[in-house]
């Protein structure tokens, strides 16, 4: 019999395992959004607004009703929650609706968090100013303040005094704001086989502190992170402590965190895995495949022992940061092209080309993926290759 999965936002790196792995397929994506590349792979292809068409759940109850699903997948942030509500209304397990509504909500989660008991960072809702200037006053500075549901470190703002809070002038935006974490930054890419946590790899992250307006926007990231033994066990087991506190099941994860002087404190979570070419990083490093694990968990095609991570060495990603400006030439980039070590070169650029300041992760406009013996080794190759290609920009 024909196993059936419902793919929520699209994703050809998902529709691909679906059919490698022998399972029927039905596309739900957005109007406007959705890729015609991914027709082949479907049965069916249902185009609609995932978020508010009262219709979709109804019609895949029918579905169901005459060829039973098996589970419902998605790797797009804003199609996690409605995938979560259509496993539900189809009785299919998987993460429930409330665990997503936590990692998407970032003062639900806080709040969840501080609950429990949990390890987490004092955080409130603001929707002005003031509201980040009380919150000042009772939790001291530095703080930071970012959309409360926000993505690729978009609009990520630090406080360090009241006169930056006040200069500022916010009003009316839906933010949270949360006290500041000292520490390394390092993101957990793991899978959730029903409530066994693996922790596939340990990500160092590099973000652009040389910018004054935009420093957390990240630039690099390398699997493994280069840390003591020590170090990764203690964030192995603080991660595994709260995916077990936040309720998460069935699902890959990404979860960013800073080695603080007091430990482990988380920053958010996604029920996804993480963007930037990470899974590639981590396959290429651990031998794991993320979404190998995502397709074949709910087929039923993984045993009581899931996959566990091995050393194959390390990957690296680094992001082209040039200055904001008109892009007059390129060159060096056929050079490094199938260069020792360095396994992908994404460089989309040529004269002409507008390039504007890296403000988050939807404008970085190219990257290199590289791979070495070690951490090291495979970020040093992602160095050289970005410093080697020249690109002249008139501001």
């Amino acid at each position: 019999m024909n196993k059936r999965l419902i793919i929520v936002g699209g994703g050809p790196g998902l529709c691909d395992r679906a059919k490698l792995f022998g399972a029927e397929l039905t596309l739900v994506d957005l109007p406007g959004i959705f890729d015609p590349v991914l027709l082949p792979f479907a049965k069916r292809t249902i185009v609609s607004d995932y978020e508010s068409d009262a219709g979709l759940i109804p019609m895949l109850q029918a579905l169901h009703g005459i060829e039973p699903f098996d589970g419902v997948i998605s790797m797009t942030e804003l199609a996690l929650l409605p995938a979560a509500r259509i496993s539900r209304a189809l009785d299919l397990g998987g993460v429930s609706v409330e665990a997503v509504e936590r990692t998407r909500d970032k003062v639900l989660m806080r709040g969840w968090l501080a609950e429990k008991n949990f390890p987490s960072a004092p955080a409130a809702s603001a929707t002005s100013s003031i509201g980040i200037a009380a919150f000042a006053e009772r939790h001291g500075f530095p703080v930071i303040a970012k959309p409360r549901y926000g993505q690729g470190s978009q609009r990520i703002l630090r406080f360090d005094n009241k006169a930056q809070i006040i200069a500022a002038n916010i009003e009316n935006e839906d933010l949270v704001v949360e006290a500041y974490l000292d520490g390394r930054e390092f993101s957990v890419e793991s899978f959730s086989f029903g409530r066994r946590h693996v922790v596939y790899a340990v990500t160092s992250k590099l973000t652009n502190s040389d910018d004054l307006l935009n420093p957390y926007v990240e630039i690099g990231h390398v699997v493994p992170a280069d840390i003591s033994e020590r170090e990764h066990e203690t964030i192995v087991q603080y991660v595994q402590g709260f995916l077990d506190v936040m309720e998460i099941t069935d699902v890959c994860t990404h979860t960013e965190l800073r080695l603080t002087s007091n430990g482990p404190v988380v920053i958010e979570t996604h029920t996804r895995v993480g963007g930037d070419s990470i899974p590639s990083l981590v396959r290429n490093a651990t031998g794991a495949d993320m979404l190998d694990f995502a397709v074949q968990w709910p087929l039923g095609q993984i045993d009581d022992e899931p996959p566990m991570p091995r050393s194959l060495g390390a990957a690296a990603i680094r992001f082209f940061t040039p200055p904001a400006g008109t892009v007059q030439t390129i060159c060096g980039v056929e050079r490094w092209r199938g260069h020792a070590g360095v396994i992908k070169l994404h460089l989309p650029l040529k004269p002409g080309d507008k390039v504007s300041a890296p403000k988050d992760s939807f404008n970085r406009v190219g990257y290199v993926v590289c791979v070495g013996t070690d951490p090291v080794a495979a970020m040093q190759t992602c160095k050289d290759v970005v410093s080697g290609i020249f690109i002249e920009i008139v501001a």
